[in-house]
Formats: structure tokens, C-alpha cells, sequence
């Protein structure tokens, strides 16, 4: 309370005296009572209580708390820690950390633990499929940024997934007590490492395999590498090994032969007394599917452009390309995409089998084509044509969408050959390129594309496409610019994707231990995003037949099942609707292989850059006198000061109130009012 109040309460104090004796003594009325000092009093304590409102001083209050630093304790929960035999030591060490009465009246202790994700360590399981380290540490740095927290690292040191953990505990702004688990001494040991190969095979074809295989010890070696595929060996090699050879890559080409996934293992011969097995063999699985399209080439005449149309449509390996007669006995079902090359009366049957099966279709007319039966038997575009021949220049439409193309240079090729007759559509369609007669561009499409429902369909209005081919190798001195053009044509042409309600997205196949989550989205039926559903999945296990049924969640506008706890094997599935008419079915497969079994000792380099000082599980008494004696780490005693004014008193408006209210009853009882 500053001075200048301290004058100002004495003031109020003698101002209160003074207009009580006013009325209470020189008032003669006041005066003859014998109780006017009992009354003063009470009027006195009123007046004073008001005037120290007005005045308000304020009264600062100090107080005092003593805060102890945190003791973050951060434990490695992945299976790794049980397979190294160090679970015991591990549950031992924290024990004596949670319980030590010194740290703990030292040290706030805070536990947690990591592996796939990063928590509070209420229970340890050492169960984790995943060694996140880089995660521990960017966690702790957010949790710890403004106090002061030392870390008791204990962990294997050995990370499965994530950014390098070295990096982000140098981020760390506290001390780190790093305990490594595990044996630390080096043995021999060979094991697989890093294995490269496609998700997705195409059948009948080959795909590489790349795997590098990794040596720790000194003696000069020789061991069969081998790729199987269940009891059959595929691929095999004898590596030899040395102090200066520690590694090798082998690159191998796998068969494709059959449709589906397929499991291979790959595996390098232990050594004699080798401790750890389970990192010379990784498993790993590839998706041969068949996605091969059949192109029929159907003609009633000889032209060079059935050939170049070949020869382009097969640059792609996936492409094959037959041409028929329009005469030959034809199983159109067995084709995806039908060019039909100049039509004419004798494609009636060709149409007809079109129409009923469903197929896409690139039409290309010419001089040869007879446009009053092509007018009968499509109804997208009519032409009215003369005996005359025109030629057709390309123009390149640059607002074409329905599929991304480059101009080759199309306004530089030959010109296109075909009837001269005004050309109408009795439907949108969308040019990829227009008719340029004479100079003069036409908004009228030279090549365009449809579609309706789930079929596509093209048109080409003009024959000599092969002069295109052979004008694109002289620019270029390769067919490949062409090729590629007229191969996203067929491609676009020969898809046939459906709108479906329920769709599915997942992969053939998983590794064990990482998160496979299967994604569902559910439409209504003007195809919008329906999140009312309730999505069924239904998983059998083709081994034992025991079946599984979980529940899809909604999240962030899909709907998602977690599938991480099944078991290696082979599954089938079934995502159902409730209520609905609607289901989806597939397989995959789980392949059996743990990422945390791969190690045989604790990642002691990398704790050491850490830390210049490294601690392990039995050396509890180090890392507390450590902790105990570091000044840095002593409880620190923090000041709260509290400033109240006078008016927040609750209790002077009460006074203030008990007295005019006394005041006021003893007068009236004593007859003075």
C-alpha cells in the first residue's frame, strides 16, 4: 500500500469522526440519548467503510511454490525388445525409476511409450509390429519445449520406419539419457536387406527382382542365394562374401505364368552358429494379372492402314492386334475394341454381333466406304456424299479432355482421303482433331471420340493413316511419338469402366506388421456420397475357413476397416450393404514377414551420438545419481504475486449494510425515529 493511500485512509478516518460528532453530539436531540455512543459507532464504521471504497486501495499478496523438473521416461514397446530376451531387464529398470523415493520427490516421472505410435505407457505389451524412433523424439520435443525434462531413452536403438531418429533427437532441447537394450557385441551375420520388386506383373511376361544381401564379419565366405516359389526354385546363385565384401546386390528376372498373387521367398544360406535365422529369409508377393487387350482389325478390303493400325496398336506389348476379313467365322467375344475399316453392306452381321455384345468401336471411312449403309446402322453422324474425293487436312484441337494427348505436329502430315458430303451429328461428340480443306480450318472433327453410358466409341473420317506413321519416323526417325498417340486412343477406346455404388480399394497384397486398412465408398443412386450406410466385411481365411465379420467406419468421407490383427495367410472377402442390394467381393494376401525379427543387436552407434555417456538396463544407480547430482536439474522456487483492490472485499459491503441496518433497528426500538 503506497503512501499517498495511507494519508488518505487517515483522512476518510477523521472526515467520519467528524460528521458523526455533527450529528450525534451537537445535535441536541442526539445528544440527550444515553445509547448516541453506540450509535455513532455504528454510523462512524459506516461512513469510514465508504470512504475506503471510494479511496480502493490495493493489497498485494506474495506467494510462494517450489516446482520440480520433469523426468520423461520414453520405452520401447516393439516386439523387437522380447525377441532380443531383454523384456525382463527392460520392466526391471523402469520399476526402479517409477519407485526410487529419491527421484521421485526429485523429479515429476512421466512414462511413455513407442513403437508404432507414440503414448502414454499405462501398460507395456513389447508387442508393437513397428520402431518409430524419429516419432519419440519429435513428440517429446513438443511435450517438453519450455520446461525442464530429462529423458531416459530405452530402447534397442534399431528403427523399422520414419525419418532418421538421430536427426530429430539433436532437436531435442533436454539431456538424453539413452539405455540401450539388447547385446551389444558383433557377430557374424548374414541376412537379407532391401528387396525391390513391382506390386503388379503382366502375365506371360517377366518382371525384375533386385535384393541386397548384407554381411557382418571377417572371415571370406561363400553362400547359395536362392528365389523360390513355394518348393520351386526359380532363381539361384552362389555369393561369396569377405571383410572387403560385406554386400551384394543380385538383380533376377521372375516368369509370370499363371494369373493372381504370387508368393516367393527369398533366402540366403546361414552361416554355421549363426545366432539369428529369421533375417536370411524375406517373403515377398507380386500381382499378375492379365490386362492384355484384343483388338479386332475388321475389314472387307486390303489397305496399308490395317497394318500401320497394327504395328501401333502392338507397339504397346500389352496390345495384340488381329485382322479379320469380314468374311471369316469371327468370336467377337473374345475382343475389347473392333475397328471397323470402311464399313459396307457386308458388315451387317459385324454390327449386329457389336450391338449385342456390348463392344467399343473405332469406325475409319475412306472411298471405299459405304456411308448409305453406315448411315442405317449408327445413329451418330449422317453424310450425304457425291462421287467426288476430298483430301483432309488435321487441325489439332488443344481443348480435347477426355483423355491428355500432345500435337505431334499433325497439321504437317498428309492429308486424309475420303468422300466429299457435308458431315451432321445427331449427338455431341468431342474432336480430338478437326477438317482443314484447302487452308481453311472446320469446326467439322476429323477424329473425335463418343461417349454413351458405358461405351466409347470413335471415329476416323478419312483412310491413309499410314502416310501419318511414316511422315511422324521422318520427322522424328521413330515410330514412337506416332505410336504412343494412337495407343492412348486404343487404350481410352478400349476401357470400360462402369459407374458402380460400391467401390472398393485395397491392395492384393500386405506385409505383416504394417496397417492394412481396407477403403469403401458407398453412392446412392443419383451417384452422390451416401454417408448413411452401414458397411459389412466379411473376411474368410482360406486356409482354416474361419471366418471374421467387421464393421466399416466413416471417416473423412470414405468409409475404413482395419484389418492390421489378422494373421499371415490368404484371405477372400465380402463388403456388403445393410438393406441393400449391393455387394463386392476380392482376396488378399498377407505375407508373412516381421520387420522387427531382422535384428540381432542393439543399434549401439547410433545411441551414441546421442549422448557422450551410454547407459544399459543393470546401471539404475548410475542414471540416478546422474540425474540427482546435475544442477541443471534442481527444483526451482517461483513467486506469485497477487494484487487485489479493496472494492473486490465482498466483506466491507456487508459491514457497511450490518451497520445502517443495526443502526436502524436501534433507533426505531429506542423510539428515536
Amino acid at each position: 500500500m503506497t503512501v499517498t493511500n495511507i494519508l488518505f485512509i487517515i483522512l476518510a478516518a477523521i472526515i467520519a469522526l467528524v460528521l458523526v460528532l455533527v450529528q450525534y453530539y451537537f445535535t441536541k436531540k442526539n445528544k440527550r440519548s444515553k445509547h448516541w455512543i453506540l450509535f455513532s459507532a455504528l454510523r462512524f464504521i459506516t461512513y469510514f467503510s465508504v470512504f475506503l471504497l471510494l479511496i480502493n486501495p490495493k493489497f498485494t499478496n506474495t506467494s510462494y511454490t517450489l516446482e520440480k523438473p520433469s523426468l520423461a521416461i520414453a520405452v520401447d514397446n516393439s516386439s523387437s525388445i522380447n525377441y532380443l530376451g531383454e523384456k525382463g531387464e527392460v520392466l526391471n529398470l523402469l520399476n526402479q525409476l517409477q519407485q526410487d523415493e529419491e527421484l521421485t520427490e526429485a523429479f515429476s516421472i512421466e512414462t511413455y511409450s513407442f513403437g508404432t505410435n507414440f503414448t502414454n505407457a499405462d501398460s507395456l505389451s513389447f508387442s508393437e509390429p513397428q520402431s518409430n524412433l524419429h516419432q519419440a523424439f519429435s513428440n517429446l520435443q513438443q511435450l517438453y519445449k519450455n520446461k525442464t525434462a530429462p529423458v531416459v531413452f530405452i530402447s534397442d536403438g534399431n528403427q523399422t520406419y520414419g525419418q532418421d531418429f538421430t536427426y530429430s533427437a539433436q532437436q531435442l532441447k533436454q539431456p538424453i539419457f539413452p539405455v540401450v537394450v539388447g547385446d551389444t557385441t558383433q557377430y557374424e551375420d548374414l541376412k537379407i536387406g532391401q528387396l525391390n520388386a513391382n506390386r503388379y506383373a503382366f502375365l506371360n511376361n517377366k518382371f525384375p527382382v533386385e535384393v541386397f544381401v548384407n554381411y557382418s564379419g571377417n572371415s571370406a565366405i561363400s553362400r547359395r542365394f536362392e528365389i523360390k516359389q513355394a518348393n520351386q526354385t526359380l532363381y539361384s546363385e552362389t555369393i561369396s562374401f569377405s571383410s572387403n565384401k560385406t554386400s551384394a546386390v543380385i538383380h533376377a528376372t521372375l516368369p509370370t505364368n499363371s494369373v493372381g498373387v504370387k508368393t516367393y521367398s527369398v533366402a540366403i544360406q546361414p552361416l554355421e552358429n549363426e545366432k539369428n535365422i529369421e533375417n536370411n529369409t524375406k517373403n515377398f508377393a507380386v500381382e499378375v494379372i492379365d490386362e492384355k487387350t484384343n483388338v479386332l482389325l475388321l475389314s472387307s478390303i486390303l489397305h496399308p492402314d490395317l497394318g500401320a493400325f497394327k504395328k501401333s496398336i502392338e507397339h504397346n506389348q500389352q496390345r495384340a492386334a488381329t485382322i479379320k476379313n469380314i468374311e471369316d467365322d469371327i468370336d467377337f467375344g473374345e475382343y475389347q475394341l473392333v475397328v471397323l475399316y470402311q464399313p459396307d453392306e457386308n458388315f451387317a452381321r459385324a454390327y449386329e454381333q457389336i450391338e449385342r455384345l456390348g463392344l467399343n468401336t473405332l469406325t475409319v471411312t475412306g472411298t471405299k466406304t459405304n456411308y448409305q449403309f453406315l448411315n442405317r446402322n449408327q445413329q451418330v453422324f449422317t453424310k450425304q456424299t457425291t462421287n467426288q474425293e476430298e483430301d483432309y487436312l488435321a487441325a489439332y484441337n488443344e481443348n480435347y479432355s477426355s483423355f491428355q494427348f500432345e500435337d505431334i505436329g499433325f497439321d504437317d502430315f498428309p492429308p486424309l482421303k475420303d468422300k466429299f458430303g457435308d458431315l451432321s451429328f445427331s449427338t455431341e461428340v468431342n474432336p480430338l482433331l478437326f477438317q482443314s480443306i484447302a487452308g481453311y480450318d472446320t469446326e467439322t472433327p476429323l477424329l473425335a471420340t463418343l461417349e454413351k453410358g458405358s461405351k466409347r466409341h470413335g471415329f476416323l473420317f478419312g483412310e491413309n493413316a499410314w502416310q501419318w506413321r511414316a511422315k511422324s519416323f521422318l520427322e522424328e526417325e521413330s515410330f514412337n511419338t506416332y505410336d504412343e498417340f494412337f495407343g492412348k486412343l486404343i487404350q481410352y477406346l478400349a476401357s470400360n469402366k462402369r459407374r458402380e455404388r460400391l467401390r472398393l480399394d485395397y491392395n492384393s497384397f500386405y506385409n505383416s506388421g504394417e496397417d492394412i486398412v481396407l477403403q469403401a465408398q458407398y453412392f446412392d443412386k443419383n451417384y452422390e456420397f451416401d454417408t448413411r450406410g452401414k458397411l459389412n466385411l466379411t473376411v474368410k481365411n482360406k486356409e482354416t475357413d474361419a471366418s471374421q465379420i467387421f464393421p466399416f467406419l466413416l471417416r473423412n468421407n470414405q468409409y475404413e476397416v482395419d484389418l492390421s490383427n489378422l494373421p499371415a495367410g490368404d484371405y477372400t472377402f465380402t463388403a456388403k450393404v445393410e438393406g441393400e442390394q449391393l455387394s463386392k467381393s476380392g482376396s488378399f494376401t498377407i505375407v508373412d514377414f516381421e520387420v522387427e525379427k531382422q535384428f540381432l543387436n542393439a543399434n549401439l552407434s547410433a545411441f551414441q551420438q546421442l549422448s557422450d555417456q551410454i547407459y544399459f538396463p543393470n546401471q539404475f544407480e548410475e542414471i540416478k545419481q546422474q540425474l540427482l547430482q546435475s544442477p541443471e536439474f534442481k527444483p526451482i522456487q517461483k513467486s506469485k504475486q497477487e494484487v487485489s483492490p479493496l472494492i473486490d472485499w465482498v466483506y466491507l459491503l456487508a459491514i457497511i449494510v450490518f451497520c445502517l441496518s443495526s443502526e436502524w433497528f436501534l433507533r426505531k426500538y429506542y423510539g428515536l425515529i
